[in-house]
């Protein structure tokens, strides 16, 4: 009995004259193309192009996380104002809580708006319509926690007001604040 042994077929990108560093240019050519276009992204081709396509999936997600947050931060700002001094930034907030009389100073509007627990992404969505109000501050923990309603805790965008203004959802507040931070002292 006779074996008749024969080559293997020669692929496409094996054919003769092809070196084997011209191969790997050659598989490896697409991707470089594909990770160009997101030049804030560090291709590394030594990789698998799949683990670098979801580390770049990845790191997209985070930036469109914080370029939401800095965006939610922005419109709270734009809506109600930064300095928590400004009498007319409370009012504001005063009238979407129907807080009837409005009152007359700072130190009225802060006492009568840190009375209510409110979340302050639904603050901020809803600037002209009503937004709950919450019996405790455990009731909007939980509230929070079950919509992921989180409004961003610290932020370079966020104004005195709204430092003012945010609660721990998570964890007591344990009386602790850095030099400067002039936030309310009650829950």
């Amino acid at each position: 009995m006779s074996h008749v042994v024969s080559k293997p077929p020669v692929a496409p990108h094996t054919a003769k004259g092809h070196t084997n560093e011209s191969k790997k240019e050659r598989r490896a050519s697409n991707f470089p193309a594909f990770f160009a276009n997101y030049p804030e992204f560090q291709y590394n081709p030594a990789k698998s192009a799949i683990l670098e396509f979801n580390r770049l999936c990845k790191s997209w997600r985070k930036k469109a996380h914080q370029d939401f947050k800095d965006a939610m931060v922005k419109e709270f700002n734009d809506i109600y104002g930064t300095d928590e001094s400004n009498i007319d930034s409370w009012r504001k907030i005063c009238i979407v809580l129907d807080i009837d009389p409005l009152p007359d100073t700072v130190q009225e509007a802060r006492d009568a708006i840190l009375s209510k627990h409110i979340n302050l992404v639904d603050l901020t969505e809803n600037p002209r319509g009503r937004v709950r109000i919450f019996d405790s501050l455990k009731a909007l923990s939980t509230y929070t926690k079950r919509t992921e309603k989180y409004f961003p805790k610290k932020n370079a965008y966020a104004g005195g007001l709204l430092k003012y203004l945010l609660r721990e959802i998570h964890s007591k507040y344990a009386g602790h604040r850095k030099p400067g931070d002039r936030r309310r002292h009650h829950q």
